[in-house]
């Protein structure tokens, strides 16, 4: 099971990056998103990010106490979901998913209100929680750039 919780919570170990874990695994995911999610129906792509958030802080709960931190950096499946969020309904174009990538790294990374508060939250909440929040403020600023047309 332990190896389970590092596969999962580690991204296929893509966490193990020693610079970047979180931006280097959500890179990781881009091509699993081009060929795998992009053209999931919306109700299944929302669906499978619902259901990866909660095996997320179900798998961060335990690589917490696996790696002895509170929100160890090789845990990045909070990252892919946030990323999946920013993505939710977004119609698909090659621009809007570099783009949609830079934003869930940006946000994810200065953690607008609430999402830092919520850091608080025990376990594999905290962990998933603030890129869950900084995923919807992503998906809010892609659907302001692509009604300003600017994507």
């Amino acid at each position: 099971m332990k190896n389970l919780i590092i596969i999962i919570s580690t991204f296929f170990y893509t966490g193990y990056f020693p610079f970047a874990p979180g931006t280097f695994a959500t890179l990781c995911f881009l091509p699993i998103y081009y060929f795998l999610v992009k053209g999931l129906n919306p109700v299944l792509y929302l669906m499978l990010t619902v259901i990866l958030y909660f095996v997320g802080v179900w798998s961060s709960s335990y690589a917490s106490v696996i790696f002895n931190k509170k929100d160890p950096s090789r845990v990045v499946i909070d990252e892919i979901v946030g990323f999946l969020i920013t993505m939710l309904f977004i119609p698909f174009t090659l621009k809007r998913m570099i783009v949609g990538f830079f934003i869930a790294r940006i946000l994810d990374i200065i953690k607008p209100y609430p999402a830092r508060k919520l850091e608080i939250l025990r376990a594999g909440n905290g962990i998933m929680i603030d890129d869950a929040v900084s995923g919807i403020y992503g998906n809010i600023l892609l659907w302001l750039l692509i009604f300003f047309k600017v994507i």
